[in-house]
């Protein structure tokens, strides 16, 4: 009997088992299908975000210089607020006052007031001017005002560039004996403000002609609910592949003890090969179960996995890791009434302690949790392999997976070897 006779049976024999299907494929699908229904919300039909309208209200106090005409930077910021481009985010009204756009915050009719000082104007077009901008929020929201604060703070750096733009030209002037008239400095600041102004609308589109915005990769546009789902579907498949390489071997014992192991070993076929059959139908197992999972993932979830190259390394690293894992964790069984207790606890165990970093990945300023958790899962095997789906999925390069990939071929070819010994010597 040869090797590949030995190894399709058990094939055969792990896909006519329901209990093995669901394992290897129905949970963890259903597992990332629970998240993907409970945060799909956070997902628009074009990929942005289905987030609630941010009512804010605008209290332009911006009283401009009697000497600036046709320049208001408090005017400028209320039209930029309520710009087409921020309409389906923000809405934009007008308050006449910041005590009236205050009590709006405080009578929950808007999230976020902005209150514009009366000399920001001033503060733009005169060198040494300062003024601050007011946002007045409700401190139980953080999403709303965060997002105004963001596009509040990108006007305002547009318009310290107006004044720098505009120091810099007087120094300039000065040098060349030419003292500078405020009034030229005013023109030249509004200038700058203009040309950046139509320079950010132009970056979108790609027509920036200072800035050519080049993604390393090809890839899709990815939103909030894809990079919520890609640590899930990865840690997932690692979890239960390495259960499905415990459950796999397991066959080893269930035919020695229904007596079908040792007829065969009455045989020509030598020992090695049966052992061999066995532990290659674990192999071929695992990479069935690793490949399906990742094309429906793609499929169903849209989940990017990475670059081709990278992401095969990786595959062979998880499959030969879990297979080698589950043959030397069945080695060390007298018998099938371990097994449960074994695999359930031990599987379980250094499984949710390898791919803990799946549900630190995303955690807002968490990078000490996350880095803590992610030393602590390379204490078991899953956390090498997670380590490595994670590189590939953050679009690791062939250079960034190749010492985790290594790490894990050693920890599987370690893992193997000392299986397959005590096996030989047992059944010997």
């Amino acid at each position: 009997m040869r090797i590949f006779d030995i190894a399709l049976k058990d094939l055969r024999h792990s896909f006519r088992s329901a209990f093995a299907l669901m394992f290897m494929f129905v949970i963890p699908l259903l597992t990332v299908g629970l998240f993907y229904l409970a945060f799909g919300g956070l997902a628009a039909d074009e990929g942005g975000f289905d987030l609630a309208t941010i009512h804010v209200r605008v209290a332009n106090l911006d009283e401009p210089p009697e000497e600036v005409t046709g320049f208001s930077a408090g005017e400028m910021l209320t039209e930029f607020l309520a710009s087409d481009d921020l309409a389906n985010l923000l809405a934009v009204e007008a308050a006449p006052a910041a005590a009236v756009a205050r009590a709006a915050v405080d009578r929950q009719e808007a999230a976020v007031a902005v209150i514009i000082p009366p000399d920001f104007t001033t503060a733009v077009v005169e060198p040494e001017g300062e003024a601050s901008v007011e946002l007045y929020y409700d401190p139980t929201l953080q999403i709303g005002p965060g997002i105004v604060e963001d596009v509040v703070s990108q006007f305002v750096e547009g318009l310290a560039g107006s004044r720098l733009a505009a120091e810099v030209a007087g120094r300039q002037l000065s040098e060349y004996g030419s003292p500078p008239q405020p009034q030229r400095l005013r023109e030249i600041s509004m200038a700058y403000g203009d040309w950046s102004s139509a320079l950010g609308e132009g970056q979108p589109e790609g027509t920036s002609p200072l800035i050519d915005v080049r993604t390393p990769r090809e890839a899709e546009t990815e939103n909030l609910l894809t990079v919520l789902l890609r640590p899930i579907a990865g840690g997932m498949m690692i979890f239960y592949a390495f259960f499905t390489g415990a459950s796999a071997s397991q066959s080893i014992l269930d035919e020695e003890e229904a007596g079908t192991l040792s007829r065969l070993f009455t045989t020509p076929t030598p020992l090695s090969r049966i052992l061999g059959g066995k532990l290659l139908a674990v192999f071929a197992t695992i990479f069935v179960q690793v490949v399906v999972l990742m094309t429906l993932a793609a499929l169903v979830f849209h989940v990017g996995w990475g670059e081709t190259l990278p992401l095969v390394l990786v595959t062979l690293g998880l499959v030969v890791l879990a297979s080698s894992f589950g043959i030397f964790l069945t080695s060390l069984l007298n018998d099938t009434g371990q097994a449960g207790l074994v695999f359930g606890g031990v599987m379980t165990i250094t499984g949710m302690v390898g791919i803990n970093a799946m549900f630190t990945a995303n955690v807002p300023g968490g990078s000490s949790v996350s880095t803590i958790a992610d030393t602590v899962a390379l204490l078991v095997p899953q956390g090498w392999a997670m380590r490595g789906w994670r590189t590939v999925m953050e679009g690791g390069g062939v250079n960034d997976v190749l010492p985790t990939v290594a790490v894990m071929l050693m920890l599987g070819g370690a893992f193997f070897i000392v299986g397959t010994l005590r096996f030989r010597k047992r059944f010997a």
